[in-house]
């Protein structure tokens, strides 16, 4: 399971997170708009990748009210033939079971063939 990243070699071997997600089918809603449909089962879908923090601009940690803050924020890379939309809730299981929502899913290319896919995170279980 690797991913190309550099000159076509990059892997999270050394980071695996198994990630795991619900998708319910969508159902018109009678005005042409289409819209998850709860009453239904829905598909439950796995994947292998990584998730890492990365540095927002120039490094800087504060204090607030509410703690410490820091410019870092989560990332999710998985590879290029993962289904994975904007908005869904995944489930994270590695060593500690954590719930992140994705927010919008780039294609990593080069060449322009898409070798990976990468989305920021933010925590959805509080």
């Amino acid at each position: 399971m690797e991913f190309l990243l550099r000159r076509g070699k990059a892997d999270y071997r050394h980071h695996p997170v198994e990630i795991t997600w619900a998708r319910y089918p969508l159902k018109d809603n009678g005005h042409g708009v289409l819209l998850p449909d709860f009453s239904a089962e829905p598909e439950l879908k796995t994947a292998w990748g990584m998730i890492s923090p990365h540095r927002n601009g120039v490094q800087d940690v504060s204090a607030g009210a509410t703690g410490f803050t820091t410019s870092f924020s989560m990332y999710l890379l998985v590879l290029y033939d993962v289904d994975l939309r904007e908005g869904e809730i995944i489930t994270a299981k590695a060593g500690v079971i954590q719930t992140w929502k994705v927010g919008v899913v780039n294609e990593l290319s080069v060449e322009g063939e898409c070798y990976a896919k990468q989305a920021p995170l933010v925590r959805a279980d509080g």
